[in-house]
């Protein structure tokens, strides 16, 4: 369609009052034919503009619309041609009728096939002209009524295309929004198909478990589970009866074999018909709670300033290893010692120099001892205690002599241990296991201390 076409088409749309006036533009250079034209066409009910002058004609399409152009063929001042041609040219959707004599009936005919609907030959029938008028007119009608369907489909189409390009934004605008959220949380996020095998994951998923994306996409869950297949197969079976499992501790195994300790939420996720689609995993290093939560336990078992387990874990390891030893018919030793004269060196040196001489009791203990069997402990005070497990006597005594020795090369001034040493024997209980180890701690103490005391030989009494 021409530009001008598109301009008659947009003020179609915007006036459709002026369509419903049928409105004729008649062009004749005998006034006494206009005048004819015009009486009889306005008596049926058209509105009828009459010029006889073709330029006049142009300049009153170009300005304003009409439904039907009624144009004598032969003009003085241009050819019927040009004036259908350029008409047409004006207004693509404008109605025209040529009036011609018989002579011109082959320009009559050239003038439809410019795009004339009907021509009338003169002399003229009025009622052929109201025949052909209403039927240019009609025609002229409809196809600006479709022109202006079509226009107002197009401005539906705009406008939905206009809608969908901005929700279209806004979801790209979203998604981007989302996808940038998952990447920054440091927790992992993890789908799991059912399948049992990944779909997606973070970066903080990617980062935890040490995998490079393409690795790890696919990989069934339970190889990443510390509890392997029977773990997800539990929270499977959870999820089967509630939508979300919180809470979940357990490990991820890594990529290079090690294992982060986890803190895992797990969500059923279901599809539009309430139907399984997968599992989604929140995980939570939990690594350093964990490293927080040793140190408080360590806390509530260990001597501050020592390092040694306090009296309260001791009490409770030797309940055990006192079973255990009588369970498995095995060997057990306990050492229980005193710093002599501590008490003169703390009053007259202060408690921080005190303090000092513990702890060197403490090191002592740890340096002599054999790591991860033997256990240290401060008893209370200056005196402390060591649980000797698969230690015959001879043995005990040997580590004993190591600690007494070790401790006087640090050199407290004239500082020493007396130590006490005894052997489990059938028949003993935790109490009297370590009332033992005390007789013989005061039997070296009362011997001048700076040594190891144990049992006298049977038949021997201690004194």
């Amino acid at each position: 369609m021409s530009d001008n076409g598109k301009k008659h088409l947009a003020t179609a749309t915007e006036d459709d009052t002026e369509l419903a006036v049928k409105r004729v533009l008649i062009l004749d250079d005998e006034p006494g034919i206009l005048e004819v034209l015009s009486q009889h066409l306005t008596g049926a009910g058209y509105e009828c503009t009459t010029t006889t002058s073709p330029a006049r004609t142009l300049d009153m399409l170009r300005a304003e619309r009409f439904s039907l152009l009624l144009t004598d063929l032969r003009m003085p001042e241009m050819d019927g041609l040009e004036i259908v041609r350029r008409a047409r040219n004006i207004d693509p959707d404008l109605s025209i009728i040529v009036v011609s004599a018989m002579a011109e009936v082959t320009q009559a005919i050239q003038c439809m096939r410019l795009g004339a609907e009907d021509y009338v030959l003169k002399p003229f029938n009025l009622q052929d002209i109201s025949r052909s008028v209403a039927r240019a007119v009609e025609k002229q009608q409809a196809l600006t009524q479709s022109h202006q369907y079509q226009e107002r489909l197009r401005q539906r189409v705009d406008s939905a295309t206009t809608e969908l390009e901005r929700v279209n934004h806004e979801l790209r605008e979203t998604k981007q929004y989302l996808e940038n959220l998952l990447e920054s949380t440091v927790d992992g996020i993890i789908t799991v198909g059912k399948n049992g095998r990944t779909e997606f994951a973070n970066g903080g998923a990617l980062a935890m478990a040490g995998y490079e994306r393409e690795e790890f996409i696919g990989l069934p869950m339970a190889h990443l589970l510390a509890g392997g297949e029977y773990e997800f197969q539990k929270v499977q079976r959870m999820l089967s009866e509630s939508v979300h499992l919180k809470n979940h501790e357990t490990g991820i195994l890594r990529r290079d074999g090690s294992t982060v300790p986890v803190n895992i939420s797990f969500s059923r996720v279901e599809d539009a018909r309430r139907e399984f689609a997968s599992i989604l995993a929140i995980c939570k290093d939990i690594t350093e709670q964990k490293r927080l939560e040793q140190e408080l336990k360590e806390m509530s078992v260990k001597d501050c300033l020592t390092g040694l387990y306090n009296q309260r874990s001791f009490f409770e390891w030797l309940e055990n290893e006192v079973e255990r030893a009588k369970r498995q018919k095995r060997p057990l030793s306990l050492l229980l010692f005193d710093i002599d004269k501590f008490k003169q060196y703390n009053d007259s040196r202060g408690h921080l120099e005190g303090d000092k001489v513990l702890c060197g009791a403490g090191r002592a203990v740890l340096e002599c001892t054999r790591e991860h069997v033997d256990i240290g402990f401060r008893y209370g005070g200056d005196e402390f205690t060591v649980i000797l497990p698969e230690a015959e006597e001879q043995q005990a005594m040997a580590i004993a002599e190591r600690i007494r020795e070790t401790f006087q090369e640090f050199g407290f001034d004239e500082l020493t241990l007396s130590i006490g040493c005894v052997s489990f024997k059938e028949g003993f209980t935790v109490r009297s296991f370590i009332e033992k180890a005390d007789a013989l701690m005061y039997q070296a103490k009362r011997a001048g201390g700076n040594q190891v005391c144990k049992p006298a030989p049977a038949g021997e009494s201690l004194q």
